[in-house]
């Protein structure tokens, strides 16, 4: 594992320090092997709560707290590793008192040269390599799921409850029929769904459905998601009426958020609108499905695709190119929905998308006495058809600095009744025809179109193992580990344990004694960096080893012999060869057990 993360330049601090199981072990090997102590931890940890405030006020204070309690006291002692640039980005910002999230992600890795080899010698660093193993070593299929009742139908496939068995954590798991996207042509679209997800699950924001999963059956394609047991906001709107300026104005904020999450990694979204905006168990929203959605990095796109009454005006415009601004236009369609019950170009209840898109490119909205002036300000910003006008066209960051969002906390204005299934019943989002695809066969070529769908998004991943099963898996992981060192001392393998980690892999092993000794011999192996040793029940300890200036293999068919070099470490690639000669010279492992190197 250890030559696989050097191979993808991953065995640096910065690379294991930033991954959430990382973290934890070098905490808790700066904890518990460190004798002194390592306050950059808490720095740390501060900055990473510091970033998740949501509001303008907690970050001003805490950010305040944060350079006190640990840059300005660094300075004044003189001891801190700060460069100056990083120094004067925070004051800078904060004498402005302007505090973005990423206000501090300018300081540099604190973590000494030394501090971090001493942890890659460790038993915490074995532990996070056989983390990253199992990590790796994931392939998911239905078994690995308790799957419960429908709560959702799209145009491909169902939406599900489901939990995970291995770690209890529950999801959504939206599965997509195969034959169905087949029938429809829609491979590419399902294939975009799953690229556009990679994209905007990495990060941290809580404002967007996310991914964790991707794997696929011989017939359906399953996304496994964040599970929002809270209902959509249009079946909110159609159970609590329409909603008041202040309320709007939380859910914008939050909408908000999640569109720059995206748009930060050149993704628009393209469908926006109140039955994609889902709440959790505590009012909070998110944007889901993004099955339109569609990268804009390299090229922007042109085709008119969308819900008749949100969408912009240059989408509607066919050739014309278009980025994130489409989703500004889309957002004002959606808040003044949220506010009156109807889109502002469906006047009348009207019907007709080829009227609805006439309103769209040429009428102005006019905008009721009722809403304040902030709000109208709002709404004709996002509203504007000339896009060099629009608001969030002006600049990243500008629009929720917008005066209708003053810098105050919110409180969720709806929350979800707990116990209680917040979306249609079961027998009203009814089930898809089977004859539908009766005729459709699934040939190899349409198989071999998913052969890379499946994914792990290591970050969200390691955040599910943190939050379930780490602490115990780890706990068991050390008790079973303390029982194998009380068995080896009860059979005299102290002395070889105790060798320090150089151990690679022991165990016990059959080995085929020589052509005149036909009966299998019981032997406790051990593999060293630069030597290989054994020995049987109640024996002393014999060494495979012989000190030589050059670095030589000798092989019989009863012994293996490792001349040991005058360095002090043998490559590892030596340690395999060994292990193969070992192999072809008769030997069967018995309950090796690994030490995250091989």
């Amino acid at each position: 594992m250890q030559k696989y993360l050097k191979e993808r330049d991953e065995l640096t601090f910065d690379k294991i320090f930033n991954q959430k199981i990382g973290f934890l072990l070098f905490k808790d090997f700066c904890l518990t092997e460190i004798d002194e102590a390592v306050p950059q931890l808490k720095f740390y940890e501060e900055i990473k709560d510091y970033e998740k405030l949501d509001s303008e006020e907690e970050r001003l204070c805490r950010s305040r707290q944060i350079y006190d309690g640990y840059i300005m006291k660094e300075l004044l002692s003189c001891s801190h590793a700060f460069s100056k640039k990083a120094v004067d980005h925070v004051q800078t910002h904060l004498a402005k008192k302007q505090v973005p999230p990423s206000l501090f992600q300018a300081n540099p890795s604190f973590s000494s040269p030394l501090l971090f080899f001493l942890s890659l010698v460790s038993d915490k660093f074995t532990r996070f390599c056989q983390w990253k193993n199992v990590e790796l070593n994931i392939h998911l299929s239905m078994n690995d799921f308790s799957v419960h009742r429908i709560i959702g139908r799209g145009g491909f496939g169902e939406v599900y409850g489901c939990r995970k068995a291995d770690t209890g954590k529950m999801y959504a798991m939206k599965c997509l029929d195969k034959k169905r996207i087949k029938m429809k042509q829609g491979e590419t679209l399902a294939l975009n769904e799953r690229i556009m997800l990679s994209l905007v699950s990495t990060g941290d924001c809580p404002f967007i459905v996310c991914m964790t999963y991707a794997f696929h059956t011989p017939d359906k394609l399953c996304f496994i998601l964040d599970l929002m047991n809270g209902g959509d906001l249009h079946y909110h709107l159609s159970q609590h009426g329409v909603f008041s300026e202040k309320e709007m104005r939380f859910y914008a904020a939050e909408i908000i958020l999640g569109l720059e999450h995206m748009h930060n990694r050149f993704v628009v979204y393209r469908d926006l609108k109140p039955a994609n905006i889902l709440l959790d168990e505590h009012g909070h929203v998110r944007i889901s499905d993004l099955g339109l959605a569609c990268d804009f990095s390299k090229k922007k796109p042109h085709a008119s695709v969308g819900t008749h009454g949100y969408m912009a005006p240059e989408v509607l415009q066919k050739g014309t190119a278009y980025d994130s601004s489409a989703d500004w236009f889309s957002l004002g369609c959606m808040l003044f929905k949220l506010l009156r019950g109807h889109s502002p170009f469906r006047q009348h209840k009207t019907k007709d998308k080829h009227e609805i898109d006439r309103m769209t490119l040429t009428m102005n909205v006019e905008l009721p006495d009722s809403f304040s002036v902030e709000l109208k300000g709002l709404l004709e910003g996002l509203l504007q058809r000339d896009v060099a006008k629009r608001l969030g066209c002006l600049g990243r960051g500008y629009t929720h600095t917008h005066t209708c969002f003053p810098p105050s906390v919110y409180s969720p204005p709806l929350i979800p009744p707990r116990g209680e299934v917040n979306a249609a019943d079961a027998f009203d989002i009814g089930s898809f025809d089977e004859e539908d695809t009766k005729g459709i066969k699934l040939l190899d070529s349409d198989q071999e179109l998913y052969k890379n769908f499946p994914l792990v998004i290591s970050e969200r991943w390691q955040q599910e193992v943190a939050e379930t099963v780490y602490e115990a898996v780890n706990s068991d992981t050390d008790k079973n580990e303390a029982r194998k060192r009380a068995k080896n001392k009860q059979l005299g393998h102290e002395e070889d344990y105790a060798l320090g980690k150089d151990c690679i892999m022991h165990g016990y092993m059959l080995k085929l004694g020589n052509p005149f000794l036909t009966q299998w011999q019981r032997r406790y192996f051990y593999l060293f960096p630069n030597r290989v040793e054994w020995r049987g029940e109640g024996e002393s300890r014999v060494s495979l080893t012989h000190t030589h200036t050059h670095t030589h293999l000798y092989v019989t068919p009863s012994s293996i012999c490792v001349c040991r070099s005058e360095f002090p470490r043998v490559p590892f690639s030596l340690c395999a060869s060994v292990l193969l000669f070992l192999w072809f010279s008769g030997c069967v492992f018995l309950s090796v057990c690994s030490h995250g190197c091989v």
